[in-house]
């Protein structure tokens, strides 16, 4: 501080030696010293050479106190200020019973205008603790929030009014350093958000949601606050704010939103499995919960079955939407036969994807207890959207619970099946031909066609079991049941009454072709003496026909019993023979015997 105040005292001679004639005469001016330590605003104090206060005002008490305790800090300014005769001035702290204060002193050095010339020091001071203690304050509060952005995860910001950043956390952002992004356009940074810019806001901004463009050209969710700056003039200058990326956050809650649709749809598919039974209703329900879950155009269901041989095959269960594309379908199947033939027992068959005629496909086969059942296809336009992970992950659960299903219907249809059939011959047996046949008589009233019932009787079976055993007599029912398959067609109903007794329903046909029918069956009988060989009496048929009109309201129990009083007409006659139901005949000679030429 002293060297500076000498130096400005030299310029100020040399400045003042050469503008010596331009300068007024002051000499004749003079001050009232007492007066001006009594009214002065602060401290203000007279010190001779020796440092023996002459004067002081009340302000002064602290530092006359300190003066008198030899305080270097005072004493060393009076010192300054007498051996360089110019003023001098010193910040001091003071630390009395009012507590710590602070001043900026001022020391004037003064004579007396006699003989003596002796010296002395009018001091003045300035109280500044207000603003020292203002100062310091502010000094902290900016370290502490130049702290607080060093520490914070928040990225803080500051743009022009041209919208470019002119402050960023030394941090950066987004990949980004704090070099990198200053003077950047913050509008470059945005992807999307419909035009709204929270770095050149003109409103007070909490939390906004903005998409913007890493460094790596990625995109990041940061949540926004900002508020607008101002100047005196009520110009707009810019806008200054904190942001946080909050991607994390959010694809975590994305996270939690798909595995929650994953097991709501999973849910739901085993739901449909426990409380459905008809596979139709099952198949359909978890095609539906699928396209939920997965967007496709279609889903397909494939059945795979293993033949007596060892072969594969399938087949098409159940598809949605409008795929009728046949060619597509077969495809399909074969690709399922071929992933199956291809894969050892048990080895994972977890989704894969392919390309089939235009179709993007999401495929998997699957399986129970390591063996395979089925096949799943979801379909997309080849080049519409990938298939994402999330689409392979739940496609996989459903895959798993819709081989569990395949194998929960295969097992239902496998016991309906030997419900309603007849364990030695395959086909139906009486009750489940009773429920398809009075089906059909129920039809019968809307189509107004006629139909015919025909009651069959092995002949001489009793011969067979006794001569040639029950194995042979087991063959030769077997026999029948073949020769009466092939002379049926789709829609035509063949059971096993039980024992030697058949029945066959003849849809759409009158007596005569009901007729011509069972005389087919009676010459077919010579194909039975294949199993029997020589045997006498050959085995043979004897049939009654009965006819169901929609103009007659007859029932099954009806039928039958005009069926079997017409065999019991033949067997009184003779085997081997057709009879007509009593009421039926149109007139003598309906009988047909067919009796073989022994």
């Amino acid at each position: 501080m002293s060297m500076d105040v000498n130096i400005a005292r030299i310029i100020q001679k040399s400045n003042l030696s050469r503008e010596k004639t331009a300068l007024p005469d002051l000499s004749a001016f003079s001050f009232q010293t007492e007066m001006i330590i009594e009214m002065f605003p602060g401290p203000a104090l007279m010190v001779d050479s020796e440092q023996n206060i002459l004067h002081h005002n009340i302000h002064a008490l602290g530092i006359v106190e300190a003066l008198q305790a030899g305080d270097l800090t005072f004493t060393g300014l009076i010192a300054r200020s007498l051996t360089n005769n110019c003023p001098d001035m010193q910040k001091v702290i003071l630390n009395d019973s009012k507590g710590i204060r602070h001043y900026n002193l001022y020391a004037m050095p003064a004579s007396r205008q006699d003989a003596t010339g002796e010296k002395a020091v009018l001091v003045t001071g300035r109280e500044i603790t207000v603003e020292h203690n203002l100062t310091n304050a502010l000094v902290e509060s900016r370290q502490m929030f130049k702290d607080l952005v060093s520490c914070s995860s928040d990225f803080s910001w500051e743009t022009d009014s041209q919208g470019r950043f002119k402050y960023v956390s030394p941090k950066g952002i987004l990949g980004y350093t704090a070099y990198e992004l200053n003077g950047k356009l913050a509008a470059d940074l945005i992807v999307g958000n419909e035009g709204k810019n929270p770095f050149d806001t003109l409103d007070t901004i909490h939390d906004m949601e903005l998409w913007v463009q890493r460094n790596d050209g990625t995109k990041a969710c940061i949540l926004v606050s900002a508020v607008p700056i101002i100047d005196n003039k009520s110009s707009w200058q810019g806008a200054r704010g904190v942001c946080r990326d909050i991607t994390v956050v959010r694809e975590r809650e994305a996270a939690l939103r798909r595995i929650g649709k994953r097991e709501h749809i999973l849910n739901r598919i085993v739901t449909t499995i426990r409380d459905l039974s008809k596979p139709d209703e099952i198949f359909s329900n978890l095609l539906n919960a699928t396209l939920e879950g997965i967007r496709a155009k279609h889903a397909c269901i494939l059945e795979i079955k293993k033949s007596r041989n060892g072969s594969l095959d399938a087949e098409t269960r159940a598809c949605s939407g409008t795929l009728d594309d046949h060619d597509l379908l077969h495809k399909l199947t074969q690709k399922a036969v071929e992933v199956c033939r291809n894969n050892a027992p048990g080895e994972s068959r977890l989704a894969g994807t392919f390309t089939q005629d235009g179709w993007s496909v999401l495929f998997s086969i699957t399986q129970h207890h390591n063996e395979p059942n089925g096949a799943f296809c979801l379909l997309r336009e080849e080049g519409s959207q990938e298939w994402s992970e999330e689409d392979a992950i739940l496609f996989n659960g459903i895959s798993s619970h819709l081989g569990i299903a395949m194998e929960q219907i295969h097992k239902q249809e496998e016991l309906e099946h030997l419900s309603r059939t007849d364990e030695l011959t395959g086909l139906l047996n009486r009750r489940a031909f009773t429920e398809e046949v009075k089906k059909r008589i129920t039809h019968q009233k809307r189509s107004r066609e006629n139909c015919a019932l025909l009651f069959v009787d092995l002949d001489n079976f009793k011969t067979v079991n006794d001569k040639l055993g029950h194995k042979v007599g087991d063959k030769v029912l077997q026999k029948v049941a073949e020769l009466l398959s092939k002379n049926t067609r789709v829609g035509d109903y063949i059971c096993r009454l039980g024992g030697d007794e058949f029945a066959l329903w003849l849809e759409n046909v009158d007596a005569d072709v009901a007729m011509e029918k069972a005389s087919d069956l009676v010459a077919g009988r010579r194909s039975l003496q294949q199993v029997t060989g020589e045997l006498s009496p050959a085995p043979g048929l004897s049939i009654g026909v009965a006819i169901s009109s929609p103009r007659k309201n007859v029932t099954l129990d009806q039928l039958l019993e005009l069926a079997d009083a017409a065999l019991y007409d033949v067997k009184k006659t003779g085997k081997n023979a057709v009879t007509l139901a009593e009421g039926d005949r149109s007139g003598e000679g309906r009988e047909r015997n067919e009796k073989s030429a022994e």
